[in-house]
Order: structure tokens, then C-alpha cells, then sequence
């Protein structure tokens, strides 16, 4: 059962992040009367209405799975009675009207023809389809984690930042990917300008967007993780990890598109232009491939109690303290001079994103000097850990049980573990007996 919403819930986001950004790539190219970039917007407007009855239709799909879960039948997908419990009586159920009847309002409008040969008309048009998409995708945002918290406004508020962001910058890309195409090939030569206009406003957006995926990815995490025990400990922190790791290569192939491919596109047509545009469509639509991955864990992670409110289990056999450095003057020497190796390898970094000439020796000498900083530094720092160390006691703090638990660990651990849990000389064993004396010779 889990396994299916995890899957119809990867449907429908993936739909409605790429009905945002389907919507939002017409607006952004701008109006233009060659035939091919007409039969371009022609077919993303196709594709938004699709889009929009396919997002309604999965939508279903995970309201009849959340209601089987939360009523413990598997038939109370079917049951009206139960529907309608979940729709009227949770905020969830508030939630999902709101949105999809957002989404049947978006797929009735693009039914509609529409005049459009003004300018001003054709705007209108367009951006209330990116209207209507854009608040279907933000109002998910009220009915996930973050609704849950104390300070619901600025948490929720933060989340559809991010669920937006990604809208326009993942869900436009196979839109552009089909527009550079069209435009790269022979027959398409009258929407070239067009298509170079679209893709160098596209990477000004993707970039914008990156940078609020990541504020309001890091909002998100501090409040639903907040711990380095529960980012490594707990399902939602691994599936978090998943994602970020999933976001190296798909922002090394961005950073390849603007550096390599983007430049290209206005150059000679049949030499440089064409086959630049050929190969930005290609590394675009590997991006989105990408892209969808990332999509499918954030489904995950809807279904996943946060990190906040689950037990981490310790995975690694140490930890790292500050504790370790009281009354160690060798060991604090050490972690102070790989703090410095770091921050060294840290500038080099960033000075590698900044300069072009030599940056990738220079990337390359950061990383590993930032590796030896490691390697210096956190060693000193290391402690013994256990997969219960950071698992929270169910028995409340209270000042008798800390007088005790205080007394237990004087007699029973501070011989080894040290006064204060810094770590110590083991207690010292008592010497072995002696051995007994043999037959026939007088004890010595």
C-alpha cells in the first residue's frame, strides 16, 4: 500500500511540476509569429491541458490510497462515506479540493479557444495558466510537514517557495529541450532566434530558482531534520542525503549547459549554432531525466515520519565533540590547524567557481586540500558512539533522575569514560593473584 502512494504521489508531482513549468516556458519565450515556434506553443499548450487531467486523475489516485491508510481498509479507497470524512474533516481534504479544483478550473480554460492576436490579450492568457497551475502546486505546501509545526504560516510560506522553484526550474526543462530541438533542426531555422532568447532567459531563471531551492531547502531541513543525527540516523535524512546527492550531477550538467553550450547558440548557424542547440537539448533533457529521480524521493519523503520526531540510530562507530578537547592542549593544537587547512581549501573553492582560466586545477587542489583538513582536523574530535547514543530517553528529564543518573555514572563509568564523557585513562585492573606454590619448593 505504501509502495503505491509513493508512486502516485511521485505521478502527481512530477505532473504538476511539469504542468508549471510547461505553462511557465510559453511566458518566458515570449510571443512570437514564426511557424515553428507557433507549433511549439501550440503543443505545450496541449500538454498544460493533458497535464492538468492527468495531475487531477493521480490526484484521486492518492486521495483514495490516503484514505485507505488512514481508515486501515483497503476498500476505503471506494467508500464514499470514508471520502467524504477525509475530505471534510481533515486539513488534508481541505487541501486536496482546493487544489484540484484549481486543477479542473486550469484544464476547463485551456479548453476554451481563446483570441489572442493582441499582445495584451495573449499575456493575459498565458499568465493565467501560469497562475492557476502555480497556485495548484504552492497549496500542496498546506497539507504537507510543514503544516504540522509550531509557526505554520512562514514553514508553509517556505515550502511552496520550494515546491514553485522547482516548478520553474525542473518542470521547464523538457519544454525547452523540445524547443531547442525544433529549432536545431533545418526546417526549424525561423525559430532559432526565439529559442536562444528562450534558453538564455531560461538560465537566468534557473538560476533564481536554484538559489531559493536552496534557502528554502535549508528553512525546511533545520526545521524537519535538525540534528546531524537525524540527517544520517533516520529514514527522512537519508532520503534528504539521496536527494542532495541526486543535485551534484544535475547542477554540474546545468553549470556544463551555461558554461559550454549557451554561448554557442548564437553563432554561425549551420557550423556552431545548430549543433550547440542540438547538444543543449540533449544535456537538458539528461537534466530532467535527473530531475525526475529527485521528484520521486521528495514522494518518499511525503510519506516519511520527519527526522524530528523519529529515533535516530547512530550508523558510524564514532562521533565528534568538542568535549574531547578539554585539558588536550595536543589534541586542540591539532583540530586548530586543520580548521585553518579547511578554511585554506574553502577559499580555493570558491575561487575556483569565480576565475575561468586553470579552474579546474584549481578545483582539483582544493578538493584535496580540503581532504587533508579532514583528515587533520576530526580525528581529535572523534569519540565512541553506539547506535542508541543519540536515541532520546522516553522517561521526561527531571532533577531527581539527574542527581541519580549523575551518582550511577561517577561509580560506574567515569573511570573510563572520564568526569565529564571526554574520555579517560581506563580504570586500572587489579594486579592477577600469584601463582600457587609448587609441590616441594617452600613459598617464596
Amino acid at each position: 500500500m505504501i509502495a503505491l502512494e509513493v508512486l502516485a504521489r511521485w505521478a502527481h508531482l512530477a505532473l504538476s511540476v511539469l504542468l508549471v513549468g510547461s505553462a511557465g516556458s510559453i511566458l518566458l519565450a515570449g510571443r512570437s509569429d514564426r511557424p515553428t515556434a507557433l507549433a511549439w506553443e501550440t503543443r505545450m499548450l496541449d500538454a498544460c491541458r493533458g497535464l492538468a487531467v492527468l495531475a487531477f486523475v493521480t490526484g484521486v489516485a492518492v486521495l483514495m490510497l490516503q484514505t485507505a491508510l488512514l481508515e486501515g481498509r483497503r476498500d476505503a479507497g471506494l467508500d464514499p462515506v470514508a471520502l467524504k470524512r477525509v475530505l471534510l474533516e481533515t486539513r488534508g481534504g481541505h487541501v486536496w479540493l482546493v487544489r484540484h479544483g484549481l486543477l479542473l478550473l486550469l484544464a476547463a480554460f485551456l479548453a476554451v479557444p481563446l483570441d489572442v492576436r493582441r499582445r495584451l490579450d495573449w499575456r493575459a492568457a498565458r499568465g493565467e495558466t501560469v497562475l492557476l497551475a502555480a497556485a495548484a502546486l504552492a497549496a500542496g505546501a498546506a497539507a504537507g510537514h510543514a503544516a504540522a509545526r509550531p509557526g505554520t504560516l512562514a514553514a508553509v510560506a517556505a515550502d511552496g517557495v520550494h515546491a514553485l522553484a522547482a516548478g520553474a526550474w525542473a518542470g521547464g526543462l523538457i519544454p525547452l529541450a523540445l524547443l531547442l530541438r525544433r529549432a536545431a533542426r533545418a526546417e526549424g531555422a525561423d525559430a532559432r532566434p526565439h529559442a536562444v532568447r528562450a534558453a538564455r532567459r531560461f538560465s537566468r531563471l534557473a538560476l533564481a530558482s536554484v538559489l531559493a531551492l536552496a534557502a528554502s531547502g535549508a528553512l525546511g531541513a533545520t526545521a524537519q531534520v535538525g540534528s546531524v543525527a537525524g540527517l544520517v540516523g533516520t529514514p527522512y535524512g537519508r532520503l534528504l542525503l539521496g536527494k542532495l546527492a541526486l543535485l551534484v550531477p544535475i547542477l554540474a550538467l546545468a553549470a556544463l549547459n551555461r558554461q559550454r553550450h549557451l554561448p554557442g547558440l548564437a553563432g554561425e548557424a549551420a557550423s556552431v549554432g545548430r549543433p550547440a542547440m542540438a547538444g543543449l537539448a540533449r544535456f537538458v533533457a539528461g537534466e530532467a531525466a535527473l530531475v525526475l529521480a529527485v521528484v520521486g524521493l521528495a514522494a518518499w519523503m511525503a510519506l516519511t515520519p520527519p527526522a524530528a520526531h523519529a529515533a535516530p540510530e547512530w550508523p558510524f562507530a564514532f562521533r565528534l565533540s568538542l568535549a574531547t578537547l578539554d585539558g588536550a592542549p595536543a589534541r586542540a593544537v591539532r583540530a586548530l590547524v586543520g580548521s585553518q587547512v579547511l578554511a585554506l581549501g574553502a577559499v580555493a573553492a570558491l575561487a575556483a567557481l569565480v576565475v575561468r582560466r586553470g579552474r579546474l586545477p584549481l578545483l582539483g587542489g582544493a578538493l584535496v586540500v580540503l581532504g587533508a583538513g579532514v583528515a587533520i582536523a576530526l580525528p581529535p574530535l572523534a569519540l565512541d558512539a553506539y547506535p542508541t547514543t543519540y536515541v532520546r530517553p522516553a522517561v521526561p528529564y527531571r532533577a531527581a533522575s539527574i542527581v541519580a543518573g549523575a551518582a550511577r555514572y561517577r561509580e560506574h563509568c567515569a573511570a573510563c569514560h572520564g568526569p565529564a564523557g571526554a574520555g579517560g585513562p581506563p580504570a586500572r585492573a587489579p594486579p592477577p593473584p600469584a601463582p600457587p606454590p609448587r609441590r616441594g619448593r617452600p613459598p617464596p
